[in-house]
């Protein structure tokens, strides 16, 4: 679609090659400019304790990669069907109306919260997680670095709701491209450390914190509503309070 309105021929070779250096450029542009603003810059303000680790940081860089390309590659099926027009993606609001807009935006957030809670919940099964999602894992207290470090089977699996739902349901294209893009920036944003908003239904930085740390708590995307359901919900606020965690972790 970017292409189409870019004049750029929708060929699978350009797609592929747009669509990998757009991800590439996207992960090391905002990772690394977390990562200089909150690790380094300003280390004193946000984690004082945190000492440097090139060889962590340069993994979770090769993952970064190896994630981001492998994701373009098994998402090509998707990206060629939607340029064809075998999606029922619309790029007219008026073809639906700015009441099924709002709505559409609503399920979208309920599936794709749905869909990624109970995958989540799979990449923790002992076959899912030694399988693909132990990659992810390696890094239990995380930089920005670590947002795009995935085998690119488990990004795939959590990435897939987002472009499904515009195969179900119409879907208003400029909110497909936007919401494809800010979880690349919700991921940055939950794995610096840093909590800047704190409310208890938003699945905000201190929450993915805990995931990282404890393992088997916090498995929502955006919201907490499918942990509290479903009893995997661990407040940081009560956490840190508690005193469970060593210094410095949570932020």
């Amino acid at each position: 679609m970017i292409l189409r309105l870019l004049g750029i021929p929708e060929t699978p070779l350009n797609q592929f090659v747009f669509l990998t250096i757009a991800g590439l450029t996207l992960y090391f542009t905002l990772s690394g400019l977390s990562y200089l603003i909150f690790f380094v810059w300003g280390k004193e303000r946000f984690h004082p304790t945190y000492t440097p680790d090139a060889k962590a940081n340069r993994a979770a860089q090769k993952w970064g990669v190896i994630g981001t390309i492998g994701n373009v590659v098994l998402m090509m099926p998707f990206h060629i069907l939607i340029a064809s027009g075998h999606s029922r993606i619309y790029w007219d609001i008026g073809e639906y109306g700015w009441g099924w807009l709002a709505a559409s935006f609503v399920l979208y957030l309920v599936f794709t919260e749905t869909c990624i809670y109970w995958a989540h919940r799979w990449l923790h099964t002992d076959k899912g997680y030694h399988w693909l999602h132990k990659y992810h894992h390696e890094w239990r207290v995380t930089t920005s670095w670590v947002s795009m470090a995935f085998h690119p089977l488990d990004s795939f699996l959590q990435a897939l709701p987002h472009h499904l739902f515009g195969f179900i349901f119409p879907l208003y294209g400029p909110i497909y491209l936007v919401m494809v893009s800010f979880v690349s920036v919700w991921s940055v944003m939950i794995h610096d450390r840093v909590s800047f908003v704190r409310f208890k239904w938003i699945n905000y930085t201190g929450h993915h914190t805990l995931h990282h740390w404890y393992y088997d708590y916090n498995y929502g995307q955006f919201f907490t509503f499918w942990d509290r359901l479903m009893g995997t919900w661990k407040d940081p606020e009560a956490v840190e309070k508690s005193g469970e965690l060593p210094e410095g972790v949570l932020r």
